[in-house]
């Protein structure tokens, strides 16, 4: 089964879909919320799962515009979480503004997990008067690492081609090297702009080299990427965010992108997939 994690812009909280054939998503819960934040913004913004070393279902999630830490929590059946603390990822980070659309993925070479974020670093800056939800900032990917999510490396910059990206996802891909979308953040938010789209790249080690990115992949005015597998086959999705509507589109090998329609729940907003077997508890709400 497939389970799609997300917020709306009417509700900042986590909200769970499902899918049997990876094309068709049904909302949980009537489309309610199966969990709001407790902490600091109280909210859960570009929520993220995925499985933990414990083999519990781990929750990332962006508290707010300006915070410089992310949300956890857990869960063994994705409807009852426990709960909910704040990692302080950029908290020493000086000049550190934000932490935003935070994810992991394992190293299974080294047994670590790698948490990626974009933030935002001006030493002497603020964020008085930024204009986050609306303006361009100068953001990279930065990552730090963790073998148990209880203890975790000092952060670092994770990927910066030279100019400002976000909303880095990755996936392993079949030869155990790594497949990494990003959005380039250049631009402005309006339908005719340059950039704002979604490139690719991949790498064999986490933090690099990277191959030369290859896009953009998706149209412009997008971002929140999301890839699963499918069959024989890669699916993204991404956030139309403007438009309050989302895109997706499929590919052989990773690379050559094409256009692709999926039935998704309305409202959606900054998705993540997992594929896993349907918990126990999670099933009763989930039709054959």
């Amino acid at each position: 089964m497939y389970v799609v994690s997300y917020f709306t812009d009417a509700d900042e909280a986590l909200h769970l879909a499902y899918s049997h054939d990876g094309e068709r998503f049904t909302p949980v819960n009537g489309g309610r919320p199966v969990l709001r934040g407790t902490l600091s913004t109280g909210r859960l913004r570009d929520p993220f799962i995925g499985i933990g070393p414990d083999g519990l279902f781990h929750l990332l999630a962006t508290d707010g515009w300006t915070s410089p830490s992310i949300v956890h929590a857990t869960s063994a059946d994705l409807l009852n979480w426990s709960e909910q603390r704040l990692i302080p990822v950029m908290s020493r980070v000086a000049g550190a503004l934000n932490a935003w659309a935070p994810e992991f993925f394992l190293d299974r070479k080294t047994g670590l997990y790698h948490l990626i974020w974009s933030s935002v670093v001006e030493p002497g800056g603020t964020a008085d008067g930024r204009g986050f939800e609306h303006n361009s900032q100068d953001h990279r990917i930065w990552h730090c690492t963790t073998a148990d999510f209880h203890t975790f490396s000092a952060p670092g910059i994770f990927f910066d081609p030279g100019h400002t990206v976000i909303d880095a996802t990755v996936r392993e891909a079949a030869d155990g090297g790594f497949l990494m979308a990003f959005k380039d953040e250049r631009g402005v938010n309006d339908l005719a702009t340059a950039h704002k789209d979604i490139h690719v790249t991949t790498f064999e080690t986490p933090g690099g080299p990277y191959t030369a990115p290859k896009g953009p992949v998706t149209p412009s005015l997008v971002e929140g990427p999301s890839m699963f597998r499918r069959g024989d086959e890669w699916i993204m999705i991404y956030d139309h965010f403007l438009e309050g509507r989302y895109g997706a589109a499929r590919s052989e090998d990773g690379v050559d992108w094409q256009p692709l329609g999926l039935n998704l729940p309305p409202g959606m907003r900054h998705a993540s997939v997992l594929q896993t077997p349907v918990p126990a508890a999670l099933s009763a709400l989930v039709t054959p």
